[in-house]
Formats: C-alpha cells, sequence, structure tokens
C-alpha cells in the first residue's frame, strides 16, 4: 500500500518550481537599478566612510587635523578597525579619550574627550625644545597626566616644575592640590616647583621654601606667621619664607 501512494503522488511541473524564484527577481532588479544609480552619479560619496564629529564648540584640535590621522585606516570601509581609529587619535597630545561607534556599514560616529589642563608644566632643566624633542614645557591634565602639544596656547593655569617623570608629576599635582587646601582660602598658589626641594610661589610676591620633608607641618607653620607679618610685607615687591628650620624660618626681601 506505501508503495502504491508513494507512486501516486504527483510530482510538480517545472514552471511551478519557478514561481518562488521568479517572485524575487523584482527585488534584486529594483536593487541593483538603485546601486547602478549611485554609482553612476556619485561613486566617490558613495565609497567614502561617513563620519559623524562631536568634538566640542571651544576645541584646542581641529576635525581636519584629526582627519588626517586617521585617513589610512578608512580607506576600506569594509573593514574599519575601529580599535585603531580610536588608538590612532588618542595618540594626539589634545585628545584624552575618543570614543568610536559604528552607525551603518560605511558609517561612524567618533566623539572627542579633549584634554583639560590643570597646570601648566616646565621642565626644571634649563633646556630648549628644538634640542630637546620639545619636551621642555607642557601641560598637566586633570587627571594629573603630562600631555604636551606642538602648539602651545595661552594659559593662567598654575605653573608647575618638576622632571619629566610620570610618577613624579602624578605625585606633584596631587600635592600642589593638597598644599592649596591647607592654606584656602587666605592664600593662592601661582607655582610650585619640585627640584631637590618644594618651593611654592604664592600670590603676590610670596616664595615659600619648604624643604623635601615635613612639608604640611611647615606649610602650617607659615600660614600662623604670615598672619602675623601680613601688614610687613605687604608692600614688598618679593620675600621668601624658607620654613626648613627646625625652630623657626628666615625672611629675606
Amino acid at each position: 500500500m506505501i508503495k502504491k501512494s508513494r507512486k501516486n503522488k504527483q510530482k510538480k511541473p517545472f514552471w511551478q518550481l519557478l514561481i518562488p524564484i521568479a517572485k524575487t527577481l523584482p527585488f534584486f532588479a529594483v536593487l541593483a537599478f538603485v546601486i547602478f544609480t549611485v554609482l553612476k552619479s556619485n561613486p566617490t560619496e558613495f565609497l567614502e566612510v561617513n563620519i559623524n564629529w562631536d568634538i566640542g564648540q571651544e576645541s584646542n584640535v581641529s576635525q581636519k587635523a584629526l582627519l588626517n590621522k586617521i585617513q589610512p585606516l578608512i580607506k576600506d570601509k569594509y573593514q574599519l578597525d575601529l580599535h585603531q581609529i580610536r588608538q590612532t587619535l588618542e595618540q594626539d597630545p589634545w585628545v584624552y579619550k575618543a570614543h568610536i561607534k559604528r552607525l551603518f556599514w560605511n558609517s561612524i560616529r567618533i566623539t572627542i574627550d579633549q584634554q583639560k589642563i590643570a597646570m601648566r608644566w616646565k621642565n626644571k632643566q634649563n633646556c630648549k625644545p628644538k634640542q630637546n624633542n620639545n619636551s621642555c614645557i607642557g601641560y598637566i591634565s586633570k587627571n594629573g597626566e603630562l600631555f604636551i602639544p606642538k602648539k602651545q596656547i595661552k594659559s593662567d593655569a598654575v605653573l608647575a616644575i618638576s622632571s619629566n617623570d610620570k610618577e613624579v608629576i602624578a605625585q606633584l599635582y596631587q600635592d600642589y592640590q593638597h598644599y592649596q587646601t591647607l592654606i584656602y582660602p587666605t592664600m593662592t598658589i601661582k607655582s610650585i616647583s619640585r627640584t631637590n626641594i618644594d618651593q611654592l610661589t604664592i600670590e603676590p610676591n610670596i616664595r615659600v621654601i619648604l624643604g623635601y620633608q615635613m612639608q604640611d607641618e611647615r606649610l602650617a607653620n607659615f600660614k600662623k606667621i604670615h598672619r602675623k607679618l601680613q601688614k610687613k610685607i605687604s608692600k614688598v615687591k618679593q620675600v621668601t619664607f624658607d620654613m626648613r628650620y627646625p625652630k623657626g624660618f628666615t625672611l629675606s626681601y
């Protein structure tokens, strides 16, 4: 009985097998027409990667400069390496973080977080930028990191003087914030120097030598002494407090 039922089962005609294929032909025809039209009208635009930039209004780095950096990485829209693009952008001194999101197969969004200046920085060595690979002046970010752009900008930030050492600079930034807290709100630090010893310049005309140890205690003593001598030294152009003495200090004009 089973064999007879199989024999009685009719096979579909060949033209019925072609019906599903025929139904899809208009779709592919329209798609091919659209692609042909786009390529014919503006093939360059179709092949280029579309980038939506978000840099911010007050920017120290131009969109054009960043685009030039990543140009070799966006030639092939089919193989966009977002990780490599991000790394390349973050090599720019003014770029703190680069966030990249793919919007479409040939479209990405790039958002740039810029470095924010917390301090100006100067190398403690008397060096010249051209002779020392431009490692003489730069900026310390609000993350405590040194960055040295090729083009400097004007800034009224506190000046920090130290060696070009990552750990030294990070610690100096933390210590500056700590020192400023100790003398706030009556005094403001204008510069901080860390050579063999710590020195502060306090607005408008006071230099404080703290040495290389017991800085907190010495700064607290200076604050008390300054309060007593404030009227006496107010008209002096430059005054120096050397707080390194165990039982006192020296005052020089």
